[in-house]
C-alpha cells in the first residue's frame, strides 16, 4: 500500500482472499507500536473492499453450473440398466429342494425386474452344474448377466435292514445274512450299492456288529448297524420242567408249536366306522394286541427262523409268534402302519403286487415290515373246488411267471401266501419252482416240527376278538 511501511501484519486466510479477487480500495482503521524500531499494522476495527467486475464472475458461475448439469443429463440418458443379484453372490451353491433367488434390476432407482429375460433353467431337484443368462434391454442399451448355479444334494441315503436288527444264534450254527435296502431322496434305489462288514464269528460265542454302508452320487453317506449274539452251544439245553422252555420240545398236539397269526383288513370305531366283516380288525384292538406281546415279552423269528425250525434246525423261545397281514389294502396302509411302528413289532404283508399295494408298499417302507408275495395277479377265481382261486388250475409257465414277477416287485421270495389259502401238488410244483423258503395257507393250526414248509397253518384273527382269546390262541 502507499504508507510505506515495511511490515504488514495480516493474516493467511485474509491474504489468501486478497489474492483471489481484484482490489479497488481499501480502507484501514489501526494503531501502531514501536517494536525493535519498526512500525507494524495491526489490523483494529474494519477492513472494507471493493471488487471490480462482481457481474462477471456470476456470469461465470452459472456457466459452470449449466455445464455440470449438460454432463450429468448426458450420463443419465447414456448410462446403462444395472442388475443386482439379492441375498446371494454371483456363482452360489443351492441345497436340492431350496429355492433360488432371482435377481433384482434397478434403474434409476427403479425396480424393473419384471422386464428381465431369463436365458437358461435350474432344475433345484437334481444335483449339477447350471448356467443362468439374465437379459435387460432398455432404451436401446442391453445388459448381459450370467450366473452359475450349482445345485448340491446333502441328504444322505436310508438304509432299512430286512429281518431283524438284533438276531440271535448259537454256537457253530450258520448265520444267513438277510440283506438290507436303501433309498435316496435322488438316487432313489441304493440297494445294490450298500456295502456289508460281517466279521461274525459263529464259532466264538458273543455279541458282533455287521455294519451297513451306502454311498449316494452326491457322496452322502450313511451307515447302519445289525447286532449278532452267538450263543454257546449249552445254552440250547431244555432244563427238564413239567412246561416245555421250547416250541421244538412241546409234544405234537398238546396245543404247543408256533403260532403264524393272519389279519387283512382294519377300521376305527372311534371315528364312526364299521367292519364289514369277520376279516375285520377293529384298529385299536389290533394295538392292544401288540402291546400284550411286547410286555409279554414275545420273540418275532424270520422266516428263515421259521424254515429252520421246522426242519428241526434250530429250537425257538416258547413265546414266539409270528404275525401276516394279508392283501395289502387301504385299511393296512392307512391305520396299521402307524400302529406297528409305534408298537415296534415285526410285521409281515403280504402283498397282491398287481394291485394297489403293489406301488404303494414303496412309500412304506418301515424296519417293522417286510413285503411278502401273495401272488401278482392270481388272487382271484377261475377254478373249481377248494376256494375257488385262479392258482388252483393255472398253467405251470403262467404260474410261474406270476410268482416270479411279484418276487421281482418286491425283492424277496422269502414268503407266500397262498391266494383264499388254496393248495394244490400244481401249485406246491409252482411254488418250489419259484424258490419260497416257506409258504402259508389259511388253514388253521400251528406250525411245528416235522411239517411241510410250504403248507404252514395259520391262526386267522377275527373281529371282534377279545384279549383273553387273543392270548389264549396263542
Amino acid at each position: 500500500l502507499k504508507d510505506g511501511f515495511s511490515q504488514y501484519y495480516l493474516e493467511p486466510s485474509f491474504m489468501k482472499l486478497l489474492n483471489s479477487i481484484t482490489v479497488e480500495s481499501i480502507k484501514w482503521n489501526y494503531s501502531a507500536q514501536e517494536l525493535n524500531n519498526n512500525i507494524i499494522p495491526r489490523i483494529k476495527e474494519s477492513i472494507i473492499l471493493k471488487v471490480k467486475n462482481v457481474k462477471k464472475v456470476g456470469a461465470v458461475i452459472g456457466t459452470l453450473i449449466l455445464i455440470l448439469l449438460i454432463v450429468f443429463g448426458i450420463t443419465f440418458l447414456l448410462e446403462k440398466p444395472d442388475v443386482n443379484i439379492t441375498g446371494t453372490q454371483m456363482n452360489v451353491e443351492v441345497k436340492q429342494a431350496n429355492s433360488l433367488k432371482e435377481p433384482k434390476t434397478v434403474y434409476h432407482f427403479k425396480d424393473i425386474s419384471n422386464e428381465v429375460e431369463i436365458e437358461g433353467q435350474v432344475d433345484t431337484n437334481t444335483p449339477g452344474e447350471y448356467e443362468i443368462t439374465y437379459i435387460l434391454k432398455r432404451k436401446k442399451q442391453i445388459k448381459r448377466l450370467k450366473r452359475k448355479i450349482k445345485v448340491i444334494d446333502d441328504i444322505a441315503p436310508s438304509i432299512d435292514l430286512k429281518g431283524q436288527e438284533e438276531v440271535t444264534i448259537y454256537e457253530n450254527d450258520k448265520y444267513k445274512e438277510e440283506g438290507a435296502t436303501s433309498l435316496d431322496n435322488y438316487d432313489k434305489d441304493l440297494s445294490d450299492k450298500i456295502e456289508i462288514q460281517n466279521n461274525v464269528n459263529t464259532k466264538k460265542p458273543g455279541t458282533y456288529e455287521i455294519i451297513y454302508k451306502v454311498k449316494d452320487s452326491s457322496g452322502n453317506e450313511y451307515t447302519k448297524k445289525r447286532i449278532v449274539v452267538v450263543r454257546p452251544t449249552t445254552t440250547k439245553k431244555v432244563p427238564t420242567t413239567k412246561k416245555p422252555s421250547s416250541l421244538s420240545d412241546a409234544p405234537a398236539g398238546k396245543g404247543q408249536g408256533l403260532p403264524i397269526l393272519m389279519y387283512h383288513y382294519f377300521y376305527d370305531a372311534e371315528k364312526g366306522e364299521e367292519g364289514k366283516n369277520a376279516n375285520y380288525m377293529e384298529i385299536h384292538s389290533f394295538e392292544a394286541q401288540l402291546k400284550y406281546l411286547k410286555d409279554n415279552n414275545y420273540y418275532f423269528p424270520t422266516w428263515d427262523e421259521v424254515a429252520d425250525f421246522v426242519d428241526g434246525k434250530i429250537t425257538l423261545p416258547q413265546k414266539s409268534v409270528v404275525i401276516t397281514i394279508d392283501d395289502g389294502q387301504t385299511s393296512f396302509f392307512k391305520l396299521a402302519i402307524p400302529v406297528i411302528n409305534k408298537m415296534e413289532v415285526p410285521v409281515t404283508s403280504f402283498i397282491i403286487t398287481s394291485k394297489a399295494g403293489g406301488t404303494k408298499f414303496k412309500n412304506y417302507q418301515s424296519k417293522y415290515i417286510t413285503y411278502q408275495s401273495h401272488t401278482d395277479s392270481m388272487h382271484k377265481g377261475g377254478c373249481s373246488g377248494g376256494h375257488g382261486g385262479l392258482f388252483r388250475c393255472i398253467s405251470y409257465e403262467k404260474g410261474l411267471a406270476d410268482l416270479n414277477k411279484s418276487i421281482s416287485i418286491l425283492g424277496t421270495s422269502d414268503a407266500l401266501a397262498y391266494p383264499y389259502g388254496d393248495v394244490t401238488d400244481r401249485t406246491l410244483e409252482i411254488t418250489k419252482a419259484s424258490s419260497f423258503k416257506v409258504a402259508v395257507t389259511t388253514k388253521y393250526g400251528k406250525a411245528k416240527k416235522g411239517m411241510d414248509k410250504l403248507r404252514l397253518p395259520r391262526v386267522r384273527m377275527s373281529k371282534g376278538v377279545t384279549i383273553k382269546d387273543f392270548a389264549s390262541s396263542l
